[in-house]
């Protein structure tokens, strides 16, 4: 038996690269495992790409940086697979290149919605104390 057999993992930022090679690894390893990604088609190429291997995974459009859509990831991920045991906040940009006096601020606040603010509600979505959002009940719990 494999440490993730039966457990869910969620992966942010996994339609490509490190995020995409976590998911594949989570997956091989025996979890299901729910790939989000700003693009949907690049999440859902990934997740062809699991479930050809014969993994469990499915694709969810995320906005890491927004606190709704970090919520609707949990959702999803116990409504689709019935749990969430685990959470990768790997989503993340880098700003434009330019000298600092002229990084554009809206793209800077982009940057930092994104790589702060959104690990922060990713990781307050999924604390122990959100157990009720990340775990279904039983009809006789």
């Amino acid at each position: 038996m494999s440490t993730f057999d039966g457990r869910v993992a969620l992966v942010t930022g996994a339609g490509s690269g490190i995020g995409a090679a976590i998911a594949a690894d989570l997956a091989a390893k025996g979890a299901k495992v729910v790939v989000t990604d700003i693009d949907p088609g690049a999440a859902q190429r990934m997740v062809d790409g699991i479930t050809g291997a014969g993994g469990e995974a499915a694709a969810f459009q995320q906005d890491a940086s927004r606190p709704e859509e970090s919520e609707a990831a949990v959702r999803f991920a116990v409504d689709t697979f019935g749990a969430l045991h685990h959470a990768v906040n790997n989503a993340g940009i880098g700003p434009k290149q330019a000298p600092v006096g002229e990084i554009d601020l809206a793209d800077w606040e982009r940057v930092i919605g994104l790589n702060l603010s959104g690990v922060l509600t990713g990781c307050a979505t999924r604390s122990p104390s959100s157990s009720p959002r990340t775990t279904r009940r039983s009809p006789r719990s």
